[in-house]
């Protein structure tokens, strides 16, 4: 069970703008004169889009049914959430112009498209004839790793359904008041909670008053460090916050320029113990919309299908050549690295493997040479980022292993990138020493391991 995720949805609005329907219950919104407040909204999301693509996470965008009449269609993760078990559970909504946010066409875009795996569509929207409503991962919020849902009880956030969805997927429901402002609890959970793999950032004085306590003992018995913000840190977005991961597992939590401008010197501190912070420009969809990042970020923890995978020696020059591309993808164009620098004079005096799924799709690669007679090394071990965590890679390194076993060789040697380490160890291999540091940044250690 993982807390975060490395790969999000989002979704490309198409007539983003001011909501009436939902303004009543969300003093987060603001209504604007201004011209060009579509585009503007479109020229945020794309740019939120480019930066986390680059900082290598994995985005899935989806462009909103221009037909529809949905401002607020950026804001995904109100009618969605999609769970490691391979649960797609879809949600009641209580503004109608949202309900038509909901996607029709979703599993064939998970499946079809991107290779998910959905074991179980759930949808919820029959509550909506009760006026029954939850929001998604704006009225939840999931703490994954302990198996509960913090809900602070509105008009869109109803205790019935949540019990409901924690039948489903086995969480325990944790329900709390919140302060009213003009008259209404604060529409979203989100908005005053969200919780990190190693911390949690609440707005305690948001909360009722009788349940405060409660509610900081359940953050704190989970082990986290729980950061308090202010109501004035609230009302900049400081706490719809999210850590999510790129696909090399580096955390990174995504928030607001708003909410990090808003935050002290040792709230940023404390953050950045857990993760880099990446903020995001997004002034018109945080006024006109009255949500932030955290809402514009549907997660994806399914699971992949599971492809069936093969895998040789490489004996083809059309092979080596898949060899070379997949290196480059992996190995060298994350870090913008030219074409060619995934080659090296000693690949034609080097023996290659290559792993596909029996679609002929190469998902791993890894090179072996001898180094004298008795020591071969590993290099340009490559899995590609949606096949990563299948275990591909171990039994692609086994692989490797026998043929240096079967042309007499003693002992494998291997330079392994620091987030690699943990894998090599696992595999058997024993660290030797740090050593360099690739393209300025990618720390390095030799590694050695006997294969007799």
């Amino acid at each position: 069970m993982r807390q975060c995720t490395d790969t999000i949805l989002m979704v490309r609005p198409s007539r983003f703008g001011y909501n009436s329907e939902t303004a009543d219950s969300n003093v987060f919104q603001s209504q604007s004169t201004q011209n060009g407040i579509s585009e503007k909204a479109l020229q945020e999301f794309d740019m939120m889009v480019s930066r986390l693509k680059n900082e290598n996470v994995r985005v899935l965008t989806i462009n909103d049914i221009p037909e529809f009449e949905t401002p607020d269609a950026v804001f995904p993760n109100n009618w969605v959430s999609m769970h490691a078990d391979g649960k797609v559970i879809t949600y009641p909504m209580f503004a109608p112009n949202r309900r038509l946010e909901r996607r029709a066409d979703l599993q064939e875009i998970l499946v079809d498209s991107h290779g998910f795996q959905v074991r179980e569509m759930i949808d919820l929207s029959e509550w909506e004839s009760q006026n029954e409503f939850l929001e998604g991962t704006g009225s939840m919020i999931f703490d994954h790793l302990n198996r509960k849902a913090f809900m602070a009880r509105s008009i869109r956030s109803s205790e019935k359904t949540l019990e409901s969805v924690c039948n489903w997927i086995g969480y325990e429901p944790i329900v709390f008041n919140t302060n009213t402002y003009n008259g209404q609890p604060i529409y979203h959970t989100n908005v005053l909670l969200s919780i990190g793999e190693k911390f949690a950032v609440v707005c305690l004085s948001a909360v009722a008053e009788d349940e405060q306590s409660v509610l900081m003992e359940s953050l704190e018995q989970t082990g986290r460090n729980v950061i308090e913000i202010s109501e004035t840190q609230m009302f900049s977005f400081a706490g719809n916050l999210l850590e999510i991961r790129n696909h090399r597992r580096d955390p990174f939590i995504v928030l607001s320029n708003s909410a990090i401008e808003s935050l002290h010197k040792n709230q940023i501190k404390s953050l950045e113990q857990y993760a880099s912070l990446l903020p995001m420009e997004i002034p018109t969809i945080e006024s006109i919309g009255g949500g932030s990042v955290r809402c514009m970020i549907a997660e994806i923890f399914l699971p992949m299908i599971q492809d069936q995978i093969n895998i040789r020696q490489v004996t083809s020059e059309q092979d080596l050549e898949k060899c070379f591309q997949l290196r480059f993808e992996v190995l060298r164009k994350p870090w913008n690295q030219p074409v060619g620098s995934e080659r090296d004079d000693t690949d034609m005096q080097s023996w290659h493997f290559l792993a596909e799924t029996n679609g002929g799709k190469a998902v791993a690669t890894a090179r072996l040479h001898a180094i004298d007679a008795t020591t071969c090394q590993i290099r340009y071990m490559a899995v590609a980022d949606e096949y990563q965590g299948k275990g591909i890679g171990m039994e692609l390194i086994s692989a490797v292993e026998q043929v240096g076993k079967a042309k007499g060789l003693k002992r494998v040697f291997l330079q392994a990138r620091e987030n690699a380490v943990p894998f090599y160890l696992a595999a058997g291999y024993k660290v030797i020493e740090e050593t360099f540091l690739l393209f300025g940044e990618i720390r390095h250690f030799s590694m050695e391991k006997a294969l007799y």
